[in-house]
């Protein structure tokens, strides 16, 4: 076992990498296939009444034509096979949406478009998606941290029990998995190495990972004041490379806006307002911050936003509205209440803030704890790797989002948990390291 920062350490080469590379690919597919398999869910079409449905019905409408939407008889996912995906409604009596980020729908439509629902393929996409989240963060480990915490991070993430939980689901956490992985190992090169190659790939990975998650859209300002702060650094140093540091970031703020950014200008077209990220945020705020949110310890239900829901198609006049301003007004109902519950209730928000970031880091469950703690700190020993930099900031922009919005499952954390079970692997190849200094200073005076 090499220590890790081992100045003495030799490279793998690219062959032993490729082989790597290979193996844990293989082994984390295999593993993820088998536990939705074994969920007996690897065929069946997504759950009903919830968000595998909707995300489902939206990637069938587009691979239909139809457009980022709904039709009035889209209760449940059609599984009557079918040649071709076809509209299951007029264009007037399709409504379009923008409550829902677009990346897995339009991956979704991407597989219907050759295979019309094909719900193996997609729950496998999903598992490939997972497997190469997975193979790209234990390269990394593999190349630039030790052998070791390569394979301990490959190996655990084949046994990783959140990630067999949602290996293969209709939800966004297999891509967002990939997404995360992707920017933070961008992220990381970025910051090692300031160039313009680098600042677009750092710039089109953060664009690609809101596009699949619109949680993570609140994290521009701060990823912009960061990378501008990097650019800066570089530029006063006085190298060939540096030089371009202000170019640099104008290259990653324009890339991470690439994918987003039409999105983005869809939203405020279709809602007639300056609402880029959609209506997901606002009409889900409220199940953050209401009493029903305090009742349940931050963790999320949808009962506060389908309580407006309810009130709204009470409403003779609201109950007319269309399916897009049906959601606009939603939002800014939700906002509103919970705008007015936040002031009115200052100690309860506190309550709140401790609850979701015990639920976040799993307080109470001795075994994650013992790996979130142990990722904590090899994160720590190894905190002059631009890497474990990246993640750490990474981590604590995420707690601070749980905070400002709400707890679910463990849906926020689960993308970070290669990375995760990499720095694990640091901090215990760390440990064992030290431990065995210790015992031949021990022995060396006695011989």
């Amino acid at each position: 076992m090499n220590c890790l920062n081992n100045p003495h350490q030799i490279k793998p080469t690219a062959l032993t990498t490729s082989a790597f590379a290979v193996a844990i690919f293989f082994a984390a597919l295999a593993a993820y296939l088998f536990a939705a398999a074994r969920r007996g869910e690897l065929f069946s079409p997504p759950l009903q009444n919830g968000d595998e449905v909707s995300y489902e019905r939206l990637g069938y409408n587009l691979a239909s034509g139809l457009g980022f939407g709904y039709c009035p008889n889209d209760t449940q996912a059609t599984q009557a096979p079918v040649s071709r995906c076809q509209a299951n409604c007029t264009k007037a009596e399709f409504e379009v949406s923008a409550f829902r980020p677009p990346g897995f729908p339009f991956f979704v439509a991407s597989i219907y478009w050759f295979s019309p629902l094909n719900y193996f393929a997609v729950r496998c996409g999903n598992c490939v998606c997972l497997a190469l989240a997975v193979t790209v963060v234990a390269i990394a480990f593999f190349r630039h941290f030790s052998r070791f915490t390569g394979i301990f991070v490959g190996l655990l993430c084949c046994f990783d029990p959140r990630l067999h939980e949602y290996a293969g689901t209709f939800m966004t956490e297999n891509l967002a998995t990939l997404m995360l992985s992707l920017f933070a190992l961008a992220m990381s090169r970025f910051a090692a190495n300031v160039t313009l190659t680098n600042a677009c790939l750092c710039g089109l990975a953060l664009s690609g990972l809101t596009f699949t998650r619109t949680f993570y859209t609140v994290w521009y300002p701060v990823l912009w004041i960061l990378v501008l702060g990097v650019c800066v650094i570089r530029v006063r140093i006085p190298t060939s490379v540096s030089n371009a540091g202000f170019f640099a970031f104008l290259v990653f703020a324009l890339s991470s806006i690439a994918l987003i950014g039409p999105w983005w200008l869809r939203n405020c077209f279709v809602l007639q307002a300056i609402m880029p990220t959609g209506t997901q945020g606002g009409i889900g705020i409220v199940d953050g911050f209401s009493d029903i949110a305090y009742k349940h310890q931050g963790n999320w239900t949808p009962k506060a936003a389908t309580e407006i829901e309810n009130q709204m198609r009470a409403d003779p006049v609201l109950r007319e509205l269309s399916g897009i301003d049906f959601e606009k007004e939603h939002c800014r109902r939700g906002m509103a209440q919970a705008k007015a519950w936040i002031k009115a209730h200052p100690r309860e928000v506190v309550h709140l803030t401790i609850w979701k970031i015990s639920k976040l880091w799993e307080y109470g469950n001795p075994r994650q704890m013992l790996l979130l703690a142990s990722a904590l700190l090899g994160i720590f020993v190894t905190r002059r790797q631009p890497l474990s930099r990246v993640l750490f900031v990474l981590l604590i922009l995420n707690t601070l989002t749980v905070m400002a919005t709400y707890h679910t499952y463990e849906r926020f954390l689960t993308p970070f948990r290669p990375l995760i079970n990499g720095m694990a692997g640091c901090w215990f190849e760390w440990l064992v390291c030290f431990c065995g200094s210790l015992c031949r200073r021990k022995i060396s005076p006695a011989i």
